[in-house]
């Protein structure tokens, strides 16, 4: 019974360690690796909120310029329109909306802050959205 004990204890004691030769090779490899690992992370986290917040700026632009693209809107209903919906949203505009006519075309631009997570990303994402200004046709211009 004695030898079993003295064999449990020197076989515990020799997995525990391991080869002297590479006593400390773990810890190396962990640090050298965690901080790879956590960039990497904290890039992907800031990309996806980046993503995040442009998708919001396109759908409050396209929100905006198509609210003031309908017959008898106006430039200030788009903007009211994207204002809320960035609020609705949970973003923080950059700048106020901007919603403009340009021929037969409403353009409407907002921009959105990004929360920096991670160097190297812009702090402002901006996008612009183009509709056609709707024109009311009378019965007689239809058939024309």
């Amino acid at each position: 019974m004695v030898g079993l004990r003295k064999y449990r204890s020197h076989h515990r004691h020799s997995e525990l360690t391991g080869n002297p030769d590479e006593l400390g090779e773990s810890v190396v490899q962990t640090v050298l690796v965690v901080p790879v690992v956590l960039t990497f992370m904290w890039l992907a986290l800031q990309a996806t909120v980046f993503m995040h917040d442009a998708h919001m700026a396109s759908a409050a632009a396209s929100e905006g310029a198509a609210v003031a693209s309908r017959y008898g809107s106006s430039e200030v209903a788009g903007r009211n329109a994207a204002v809320r919906l960035i609020a609705e949203l949970g973003a923080t505009a950059a700048s106020s909306p901007m919603v403009s006519r340009q021929g037969g075309d409403v353009i409407a631009t907002v921009s959105i802050r990004v929360p920096r997570i991670a160097p190297f990303f812009p702090a402002v994402v901006t996008r612009t959205a183009r509709e056609v200004k709707e024109r009311y046709a009378t019965e007689e211009e239809r058939n024309r």
